[in-house]
């Protein structure tokens, strides 16, 4: 999938003519060159000159080059303040590792060489897409970083207070009245503070909300995968008595783990991505997810939850090739949710215990034995038929020929329409128009045909 995007600038820094000519061929007729214009350079020295007047968005280079070497030019790169991303290339040699020294230089990214026609593809696209998405969310960056400077605001106003009551602390001993007074005054404060936490909670809670809708509506023929998964992971992080904070962590890394996939291009990779048996191996949704997350305060941990989830217990998974107790508690807990509920979704014909079975064969190699006996006593004590016969949707993902599985109620206690409606486009509208007024309260359940 070609990414709109305003025309970049890619330059590629190789003394390899040949290189340079076969990288300008792809990337012109993948992108054209009303999207990508490209530049070249054949040495160190010379590549940094054209990075001061062009500035480019993307520098391939190579690691091998005359005069400075590629580790060198991104160093500078990195200490110039030009935002560009890197991407160096070389001949892969287990001897010297330069992955590894590429990233330690401050690469974004690594080519081995010969170079693969879809790798590098797969590169610059990400990138441009990167830098796409970045847009999307600028404005709920601007939201949050508005609330959080009202909070700074706050807290040196509330600094600011409490040098006046050190300053007052004499007079406030003789009179008891005035210490009541500001100790009043200091409760209102703290309870501003509350009213504000509770507010950035809120605001968290609508960013992820607005996240999971995001990724419901890319995905209608597997509605209610991730509010399933999210069930099942919180029963059994519960039972496994973890903290609070990282049993909610878990819980939002669930319903946000297949972020990723809605950024892959919409072709066989996406249908690849959803296929358990092989988003395993080749897909790579869960790096995606990860980058998408690890930029916004209070999503580090959900996105290396994200990050790790197609590690395989034995060591052999994507894409650090954790094993064991290595690979995050919440990762190992989400993997196994996701591959159940993939695998009931795959054969709906068949009882739960057959997409069951399959997780206790893959016990021990995919996943933790542990995890997979509490998912065996969750399906026990609940009623896995009933909810894969119903799913939850939000209001903004109501189809025509719905049939509702519980009543909608308005936030005020208002009864919209009851159990057992059939929806119709003009019930649709109207449920939308009376939701900008007064929301309707909570998720919709959604009886599956």
């Amino acid at each position: 999938m070609t990414i709109s995007t305003p025309e970049k600038k890619l330059l590629c820094i190789d003394d390899d003519r040949s290189i340079i000519k076969v990288v300008d061929k792809v990337l012109s007729n993948a992108f054209g060159k009303n999207v990508l214009q490209f530049h070249e350079a054949a040495t160190g020295e010379a590549g940094l000159e054209k990075i001061k007047d062009l500035k480019p968005d993307i520098i391939l280079c190579d690691i091998h080059i005359p005069g400075l070497d590629g580790f060198e030019v991104c160093r500078q790169v990195r200490t110039s303040g030009v935002l560009a991303a890197v991407v160096l290339m070389a001949a892969y040699d287990d001897d010297e590792d330069p992955a590894s020294q590429a990233k330690e230089a401050g690469a974004d990214a690594f080519l081995a060489k010969p170079i693969k026609k879809g790798e590098l593809l797969f590169v610059v696209n990400y990138i441009l897409r990167i830098d796409s998405l970045n847009d999307a969310v600028f404005t709920k960056n601007q939201q949050l970083e508005k609330s959080l400077a009202q909070v700074n605001e706050f807290h040196q106003k509330l600094e600011h207070l409490n040098v006046e009551l050190q300053g007052d602390k004499k007079s406030l001993n003789q009179n008891l009245k005035e210490m009541i007074r500001l100790n009043s005054q200091l409760e209102s404060k703290n309870s501003q503070i509350t009213e504000m936490n509770a507010e950035l909670a809120k605001q968290f809670d609508s960013t992820v909300g607005l996240l999971a809708s995001i990724i419901e509506i890319n995905q209608v023929e597997r509605r209610g995968h991730a509010e399933r998964v999210a069930g099942m992971s919180v029963y059994i992080a519960e039972k496994m008595e973890l903290s609070g904070h990282l049993v909610q962590n878990i819980k939002t890394a669930a319903r946000l783990h297949e972020l990723g996939i809605v950024s892959l291009p919409k072709d066989e990779k996406m249908e690849d991505a959803l296929d358990e048996g092989k988003s395993r191996k080749v897909t790579n949704h869960p790096l995606v997810g990860e980058m998408l997350l690890k930029g916004f305060p209070g999503f580090e941990l959900i996105a290396d939850i994200i990050r790790h989830m197609n590690e395989n217990i034995d060591g052999s998974g994507m894409p650090d090739g954790l094993a064991g107790t290595r690979i995050p508690v919440g990762s190992r807990i989400v993997s196994v949710a996701s591959y159940y509920d993939h695998s009931l979704l795959a054969s709906p014909n068949l009882p739960p215990d057959h997409a069951l079975k399959k997780v206790e064969n893959a016990a021990g190699n995919l996943f933790d034995e542990d995890v997979v006996s509490l998912l065996g006593e969750y399906i026990t004590s609940n009623n896995i038929e009933e909810s894969m016969n119903t799913v939850d949707c939000n209001v903004f993902t109501l189809e025509e020929g719905m049939e509702l599985a519980s009543d909608i109620y308005s936030e005020s206690g208002i009864s919209l329409l009851r159990k057992g409606t059939v929806l119709n486009q003009e019930m649709i509208s109207k449920i939308l128009k009376f939701n900008n007024v007064d929301p309707v309260a909570g998720n919709i359940k959604i009886r599956q045909a």
